[in-house]
């Protein structure tokens, strides 16, 4: 049996096939990753002239309607930025065929207008469950598919925004930013330039983001929010965080969120201070109980509860500092 892909741009909010297509939408992202379908329909009608582009699309399947696609592009920093990207059912030959043919699609529009995409940006979530498990399907599914598209994730502080309809105002979540670099850089094993983050950091946050909200809520809100979100951001920003290809998360079970061996969470100045915190904290604690053991022993007073309790303590924090040593060097990738 023959098979037919085809996309179209929508331009219009009457479009016959838009219901289906942004139902398929709404089933399919990720819980308060979703946009308000009617501020997408809004967007698509009124064709806003803002600095950053937007493209809507409709993928068909043997004249089937079966996937919806958001994209924007940034022209300041280059970053053909990834919204969303659906298909029912999620089937990896749709999403490709998808993919690639939006790829080619925008990248010609946009030389018509001699504009150049250096980056092609995604975002992914870090949400989990009570068992430490990350549980968004389509953030799991996507770190699968873009194995094979040369992504890599950058472990940098982002958060990203979204609309709580329960509590009316803007909010943040924890999220991976995956980069593909159509362009010589971002090298596996090589550090993140923190002038280049912040500037991809602000033309997503300004120019996508908040040139979005800014249409549906109050403009200072919207200013001051994502002005205290960069803020954030660059602050809890660390010098030597390696860039990761992302097949360092091309695992089978990854996708229900039972790959646990690995870790794709970002890494924050807070995070870092926690961590080595924690890490001297045993070291003086083991130190401790090992000289208090010792001043016992050169006491020969080896028949105290309190010599006894010193040196199980020691054995304790001794063991727990080197499973915690084994486990970095041998199980972290």
């Amino acid at each position: 049996m023959d098979t037919y892909y085809r996309i179209k741009q929508v331009k219009s909010a009457k479009d016959k096939d838009l219901i289906e297509a942004l139902d398929i939408y709404m089933h399919m992202v990720d819980v308060n990753s979703e946009t308000s379908t009617t501020q997408v329909r809004d967007y698509i009608q009124n064709k806003y002239d803002d600095i950053r582009k937007m493209f809507f699309y409709i993928l068909y399947v043997n004249d089937k309607v079966v996937g919806f696609a958001e994209y924007g592009y940034l022209p300041n920093s280059g970053v053909l930025f990834i919204d969303y990207i659906c298909t029912n059912p999620r089937n990896p030959t749709f999403f490709y065929n998808f993919y690639q043919m939006l790829f080619e699609e925008i990248n010609e529009l946009l030389k018509k207008n001699y504009h150049h995409i250096k980056y092609i940006v995604i975002e992914l979530s870090l949400k989990k469950d009570n068992e430490n498990k990350y549980i968004d399907d389509d953030s799991n599914y996507f770190r699968q598919l873009l194995t094979m598209e040369g992504f890599k994730i950058l472990r940098t502080p982002y958060y990203q925004p979204y609309y709580s309809n329960m509590k009316q105002e803007l909010l943040s979540a924890d999220f991976n930013i995956a980069i593909n670099p159509l362009m010589n850089g971002l090298h596996d094993h090589t550090t993140v330039d923190k002038a280049f983050y912040l500037e991809i950091l602000t033309d997503i946050y300004i120019n996508h983001y908040a040139a979005w909200y800014e249409k549906f809520m109050d403009h200072t809100k919207v200013d001051q929010f994502f002005t205290d979100l960069l803020n954030k951001a660059e602050k809890e920003f660390t010098d030597k965080i390696e860039i990761d290809n992302i097949t360092l998360v091309n695992c089978k079970l990854f996708q229900n969120g039972l790959c646990q061996q690995i870790s794709t969470e970002n890494i924050t100045l807070k995070k870092k201070r926690t961590y080595y915190a924690k890490q001297w904290a045993m070291r003086i604690i083991c130190m401790l109980f090992s000289i208090a053991t010792g001043v016992f022993c050169y006491l020969e007073r080896f028949d105290l509860s309190e010599t006894f309790i010193c040196a199980l303590l020691t054995i304790l924090s001794s063991a727990i500092s080197l499973g915690q040593f084994i486990k970095e060097r041998l199980f972290q990738k």
